[in-house]
């Protein structure tokens, strides 16, 4: 009970400051790899996004292949092994049967950098979720469908005027 009741939060609170790091550092790669090749100064965070998926992805491929070395699986068996056990939904219906120390050690491994991958990716997405939320919450005031909805920010006087003329409809018309 005191392992779930602490154990289990500290440990995600630890992977999520990982994945934490792991993005930082993923940024820290872009931004040299753009002062390398030249290119622009400014954040691209969908560069960003694509090298965390393409790490994610690395760690599954590399653990799937491994998986299916040492156990003697199916490729796309050792794959959904990987995803279920890194998403830990774990359904049991595939273990590793491996008594090899260093399998365990491995195995151990490759599931903390897979947590720590996915939650790399999560948090990336995080960031375009809230966005978009605010992109929402900002322009929905009504969800008739029939009202022109803009951020009032961007428009002109007379997309102004429309918006005006729209919601006046609305109001005696719905």
């Amino acid at each position: 009970i005191f392992f779930a009741l602490i154990g289990i939060p500290l440990f995600m609170a630890c992977l999520a400051v990982y994945a934490q790091h792991t993005a930082n550092f993923i940024r820290w790669v872009c931004k040299k790899l753009r002062s390398i090749m030249g290119g622009q100064e400014e954040e691209n965070e969908t560069v960003q996004q694509i090298v965390t998926v393409l790490f994610c992805l690395l760690v599954i491929l590399t653990f799937s292949a491994y998986l299916s070395y040492k156990e003697k699986w199916s490729y796309f068996d050792s794959i959904y092994f990987t995803f279920i056990s890194f998403t830990t939904i774990g359904f049991g219906d595939l273990y590793p049967q491996s008594s090899d120390t260093l399998f365990y050690f491995l195995f151990v491994f490759f599931i903390i950098l897979g947590l720590i991958s996915l939650g790399t990716v999560i948090e990336a997405q995080t960031t375009n979720f809230s966005k978009f939320l605010t992109f929402i919450s900002n322009t929905c005031e009504c969800m008739c469908g029939k009202c022109l909805t803009v951020e009032k920010d961007t428009m002109s006087e007379y997309d102004q005027d429309e918006v005006n003329h729209t919601k006046a409809i609305h109001d005696n018309k719905v």
